[in-house]
């Protein structure tokens, strides 16, 4: 392999390892719950949440970090498509890297070899970036859901955060992203530097066997 597709490679995993860190964890946003906690929040995961045992009683807080108890729980419809849509991102993204993992590793030995496969791959990275990118952009139109202003105040609402901010691992997305978009260009030069056919026909004039 030539050292640009080394280089491909190796972000590819990183923004794959970026992208499943990112989303994984429930640091996108964080505010303050009832003035005592840090309060975080992802697209379906949350950490110190408040928990009502009875209609009378006092809320209480939870001191975990926790997905919601099913998919319908999430408080918004809009992390719910967020949500499935940074997933489907996740797994195009991970076929890819694992795909040039493959290639690296000689188990797919021809697929570093013909543009059409690396254009394809970069392709496969463009839309997974896109995916990313859409649920991203659909998160902060769910800002306006009761347990965001329980943590962000009155004024939270559709991309406000009011009181809250943005946390680090929703960087850690924006990062893998921005290395997506990174790989699908390296797809294209690695796709002009990818061995052609090349023809070794002699003319009858140049054979030196030819009378």
């Amino acid at each position: 392999m030539t050292g640009l597709c080394v280089c491909w490679v190796v972000l590819s995993i990183l923004a794959s390892i970026l992208a499943c860190t990112g989303f994984y964890l429930p640091y996108w946003i964080q505010g303050k719950l009832l003035g005592k906690a840090d309060a975080y929040f992802n697209s379906f995961r949350r950490c110190n949440y408040p928990r009502i045992r009875t209609p009378t009683s006092t809320p209480e807080i939870v001191y975990e970090c926790a997905r919601y108890s099913s998919f319908w729980d999430i408080p918004s419809p809009w992390w719910q498509a967020s949500t499935l849509t940074i997933c489907l991102g996740l797994a195009v993204a991970m076929i890819g890297a694992l795909t040039l993992l493959a290639a690296a590793s000689s188990f797919l030995p021809h697929t570093l070899k013909r543009p059409k496969h690396t254009k394809i791959l970069g392709s496969l990275q463009l839309l997974a970036a896109t995916m990313i990118s859409g649920g991203l952009v659909m998160y902060p139109v769910g800002w306006d859901n009761r347990e965001v202003r329980e943590s962000c105040g009155k004024g939270a609402n559709v991309y406000n955060l009011g009181e809250c901010s943005i946390s680090w691992s929703g960087y850690l997305l924006v990062g893998a992203v921005a290395l997506l978009l990174l790989c699908f260009s390296l797809s294209f030069c690695a796709a002009r530097h990818a061995p052609g056919k090349t023809s070794h026909a002699t003319s009858s004039h140049d054979d030196p066997l030819r009378i």
